[in-house]
């Protein structure tokens, strides 16, 4: 089965990345290597594998279209996607400054987010679309790059970015 071998491939690939759970990894290997020998269990055994990596920062299993990204750098701008929508949640929650002037774009609306939660996901949309045009190089018509460089790896966003830092204080 075709459909198979690719899937696989990519879910490898996925549970192969740093940091991802050893003991989940051996249950999803085990359950690739049952597949691998039992043709006829192969929607079966990819229906379980699903419902395992489902939801996991990174995971090749979500809605929509399939991402032309690594495993390794979905998992690392779902994480920091996932942090920099907490910390805007937070502090749109904490700071009614915040809440009056913060509002929609227009595209989506308009008007005023309905809690932090509404403006964190938000801004990790924002975050999520900067990231993927400075892992992929995104140029103008004349081929200067619009973004940093970034390698896709969570310690190498700081080395993309020069960070200004106030020599006067």
């Amino acid at each position: 089965m075709e459909g198979w071998n690719a899937r696989v491939e990519e879910v490898g690939e996925f549970i192969a990345t740093d940091g991802f759970d050893g003991q989940l990894q051996q249950v999803i290997q085990f359950q690739i290597d049952f597949g691998n020998e039992n043709e006829e269990q192969q929607e079966r055994v990819w229906d379980s594998i699903k419902s395992m990596i489902r939801g996991l920062d990174g995971s090749p299993v979500r809605r929509g279209k399939k991402s032309n990204l690594p495993a390794s750098v979905n998992v690392a701008i779902d994480q920091i996607c996932g942090e920099v929508a907490n910390l805007y949640s937070g502090l749109f929650n904490e700071n009614p400054i915040l809440q009056a002037t913060q509002l929609r774009h227009g595209k989506a609306g308009g008007g005023s987010f309905a809690n932090g939660s509404d403006y964190g996901a938000s801004i990790g949309k924002r975050t999520r679309t900067l990231l993927k045009n400075m892992y992929n190089g995104k140029a103008d018509d004349d081929g200067n790059a619009l973004y940093p460089e970034w390698d896709g790896s969570s310690d190498g966003l700081s080395n993309a970015v020069n960070v200004y830092v106030d020599e006067e204080e």
